[in-house]
């Protein structure tokens, strides 16, 4: 089995051999959308047009460089799947002067191509410690849905509102088939690996409900309020000890790294009390929240890259893997040991 969460910093990587899980393999890399954004930066750098290839991928960084690009006075062409990385909004993204088009054969332009998976990258680094690619994969991305309407921030939380009224973690671990179309970047995921013709049993899941899931394996007692602190997006959960979900929101690092400690501590504690609105946290930058039930919080777990953030015991073992611990979790119906 083969795991990968993907986040805006970094893409974190864990192969699962046998049962001792620190003879694993792991590697921690930039992001793909770091990745993409260094390409186009070199591009500007050498004043060349480029041409956006590919598949839908997680933004951020790579929007960023689009954006510098075309500011820069270079042309940006792009197929309307990659596009799509940009906005939901396809008449937005030509607004803002990027080019769409199917195919291009121009001297003196970059083709990038665009995917949050890079199954051949993957295959070959495994293949040079004489690895192969394991039959069975799980992925983490950040999918705000497809909303060309409405702020994706809006749209992603009543999308997480509808599955969090099923009130268990294990409902967000998808089969890629079943993977409702909505979530247009896990799709391009499954795209992206059945058009290379790779055969793998693919799973799809939110990063959120992966750091999760890898937070829980920590707690000591339920139920618990389990925070992960990520790059872009900070998430709290109170769960129950099977993966019931009581209550859940979803912020802002940006905008919670600008509170500070004392302000991060008072708003988890109002929402424990259930006296966060889903509006307030909208209104606050955020994403959204959802109370389904106030109960007593037993334990206080935290993980992530910005887990300076809060003062709460912190996950065992190595915090940058935590989602794809709680991935295999999910996946395998047990509480690993960490």
């Amino acid at each position: 089995m083969i795991t990968l969460d993907i986040g805006s910093g970094t893409q974190d990587i864990v192969v699962v051999r046998g049962e001792n899980r620190r003879n694993w393999i792991k590697m921690i890399l930039p992001s793909p959308t770091r990745i993409v954004a260094k390409k186009i930066k070199k591009a500007t750098s050498e004043k060349k047009a480029i041409f956006l290839t590919g598949y839908t991928m997680g933004g951020g960084p790579c929007v960023k460089a689009i954006k510098m690009h075309l500011n820069a006075g270079f042309d940006v062409f792009a197929e309307e799947k990659p596009a799509l990385t940009i906005s939901d909004n396809i008449e937005e993204v030509k607004a803002m002067g990027v080019k769409i088009c199917k195919d291009l054969d121009f001297d003196n332009v970059v083709k990038i191509e665009m995917a949050d998976v890079n199954i051949d990258f993957l295959e070959k680094v495994l293949g040079e410690v004489e690895e192969i690619l394991p039959e069975t994969m799980l992925v983490a991305v950040q999918d705000h849905g497809f909303s060309p309407e409405e702020s994706n921030r809006r749209s992603r939380f009543k999308l997480f509102r509808r599955m969090l009224k099923r009130g268990h973690l294990q409902d967000f671990l998808l089969p890629a088939e079943k993977v409702p179309r909505v979530f247009n970047r896990m799709r391009s995921v499954y795209e992206s690996i059945r058009d290379k013709g790779k055969d793998v049993e693919l799973y799809l899941i939110d990063t959120s409900f992966a750091a999760i899931a890898g937070g829980m394996l920590s707690a000591k007692e339920f139920p618990a309020l389990i925070v992960n602190f990520g790059n872009s997006h900070v998430v709290g959960a109170v769960v129950g000890r099977n993966g019931e979900i009581y209550s859940f929101f979803e912020h802002h690092t940006k905008v919670m790294r600008e509170m500070g400690k004392d302000r991060v501590h008072s708003f988890i504690e109002k929402f424990l009390k259930g006296e966060v609105s889903d509006e307030d946290v909208f209104k606050d930058g955020g994403h959204g929240a959802y109370i389904k039930e106030v109960v007593e919080v037993k334990d206080r777990v935290a993980s992530g890259p910005n887990v300076h953030l809060c003062n709460y015991r912190r996950v065992g073992g190595d915090e940058m893997i935590t989602g794809n611990l709680g991935m295999i979790s999910i996946f395998r119906g047990d509480k690993l040991e960490i």
